[in-house]
């Protein structure tokens, strides 16, 4: 083997080319390859390497991308395990459920919400009927008598994020378990319409 190198094991050698013309071979073979995949000329005026739609009868009309949901998803995600404190407003000292919504629009998007769970379901957003939840709506809880007492942040998929109580962590939960059922009221959108 002096002389000569190796191939990897998942490559197989072939008798009478040099290793390195059987790799270029074997790329320019998956290249050309790809090369027909799309027959889709690219019209006067649109660019190459835009994204284009796909060409089938099960698609509806594209959506418009709106990327600040998962703005709010990236910031509440890096927060799971931090621990629950009453009154708490920041990763270091730790999040009360409304603090921790607070903390995540605010760092994610520059919006401010009112500080408590409460006040955040009478003056923040328009409403949203629990079908029609998207990512980063906030869903909202009465777990007692009275006001409303708990907030988190949809993820989609019928969960949501949040800073649970004394004792527990952010964490995710499923809005279909039982406790979240009996105590859900409703839910609103802060996100602004898209520009």
């Amino acid at each position: 083997m002096k002389g000569r190198p190796a191939l990897p094991r998942h490559y197989p050698a072939r008798r009478g080319v040099a290793p390195s013309v059987a790799l270029l071979a074997l790329a320019l073979g998956l290249l050309s390859g790809c090369a027909g995949l799309s027959e889709r000329e690219t019209a006067p005026g649109e660019s190459a390497s835009e994204p284009q739609a796909l060409l089938s009868d099960r698609t509806s009309d594209a959506i418009p991308l709106d990327l600040r949901a998962d703005d709010v998803l990236m910031q509440a995600m890096g927060l799971i395990g931090t621990p629950y404190r009453y009154g708490g407003t920041t990763p270091h000292r730790g999040f009360d459920c409304s603090g921790f919504t607070s903390y995540v629009f605010r760092q994610s998007l520059g919006l401010e919400l009112p500080r408590t769970a409460n006040d955040q379901f009478l003056g923040a957003g328009t409403p949203v009927e629990k079908s029609a939840l998207t990512a980063g709506d906030l869903v909202f809880f009465r777990q007692g008598r009275g006001r409303i007492d708990h907030v988190g942040i949809y993820v989609g998929e019928g969960r949501f994020i949040h800073s649970p109580s004394r004792g527990g962590r952010v964490r995710i939960d499923a809005l279909s378990a039982p406790h979240w059922t009996r105590s859900y009221k409703g839910a609103k959108r802060v996100l602004p319409s898209a520009p």
